[in-house]
């Protein structure tokens, strides 16, 4: 096991009620290509009363250089095995010393005012998870997003809510951790459970944070487990409807954006996928 940061060196941050402390947990193993990305994009911040824990499941590419490069403006990292990307967020959940926590995985980063969003709604608003929009990745060079809008009430179905556009009060959080007997779906399991132990949501109706696609809980894989959360929390009924639901929004989303693009052509594609949205600081 490998650690350091700033509490290393028994510097640890504080809050109060006007200029609460936020933590940033970031997740990561093997990440090299994007991790420096996503660590600029929390150290960025307009808000700058920010908690930085990274929890690295033991990499063997450059991902600790990034972090000893870094560790200066790092609160606490570590680097060990660990049991896959929810053994390592709730093992920085454990860590937060926060009001409020966020996660952002290593391959995905926050627009410049994310947490400053955060805080003013959280200052006059009450409620224990605040969630955001998200700016999903069509192309990186040159830069090309769609807009992800996200509803709670649409929780196990589409669109659902994102995590990495999601802040969550901590000391709620920390009564609900992950359950790691999912592999792909326990964020969804979680807010389910939010759900149950009476948290409330506020949508956050702005663009928290860019997200690329490509992980395992972009395809179809993820369906048997949300499959399984609704059937516990909700009814078989719901977990079929949700499940098909899904699945044929998948399908539609994939055959639609490829006869888009054959139709289209590449530019005006990316236009007319990104009509939504406005362009947005990286």
């Amino acid at each position: 096991m490998l650690s350091g940061g700033l509490w290393g060196k028994g510097v640890y941050k504080e809050g109060n009620a006007e200029i609460p402390l936020v933590t940033i947990v970031t997740v990561t193993y093997n990440a090299e290509l994007h991790l420096l990305q996503a660590l600029e994009s929390i150290l960025n911040q307009t808000y700058r009363n920010i908690e930085v824990i990274v929890i690295d499941g033991g990499s063997t590419d450059k991902t600790l250089e990034i972090i000893f490069e870094l560790e200066a403006k790092i609160d606490y990292w570590i680097s060990e095995k660990d049991n896959g990307i929810y053994d390592a967020m709730n093992k920085g959940l454990k860590l937060a010393r926060g009001k409020w926590i966020g996660f952002k995985n290593a391959d995905d980063w926050y627009l410049p005012d994310a947490i400053e969003k955060l805080v003013n709604c959280g200052l006059i608003e009450n409620a224990e998870i605040y969630y955001g929009n998200s700016c999903s990745i069509l192309n990186e060079i040159p830069l090309e997003i769609s807009p992800f809008f996200t509803d709670h009430k649409t929780l196990g179905g589409k669109p659902g809510i994102d995590h990495r556009s999601t802040f969550f009060l901590t000391e709620f959080h920390k009564n609900v951790p992950f359950n790691l007997s999912y592999k792909l779906a326990a964020d969804f399991d979680v807010f389910c459970r939010m759900i149950k132990y009476g948290g409330r949501f506020l949508h956050l109706n702005s663009f928290i944070s860019y997200k690329r696609f490509g992980g395992a809980s972009d395809g179809v894989s993820i369906l048997k487990e949300t499959f399984l959360i609704n059937c516990h929390y909700f009814s078989v009924f719901k977990a079929f409807y949700s499940t098909i639901k899904s699945f044929l929004f998948f399908c539609f989303w994939k055959i639609s954006n490829f006869i888009l693009l054959i139709f289209l052509g590449e530019k005006r594609y990316y236009i007319f996928k990104s009509r939504k949205i406005k362009r947005l600081p990286l």
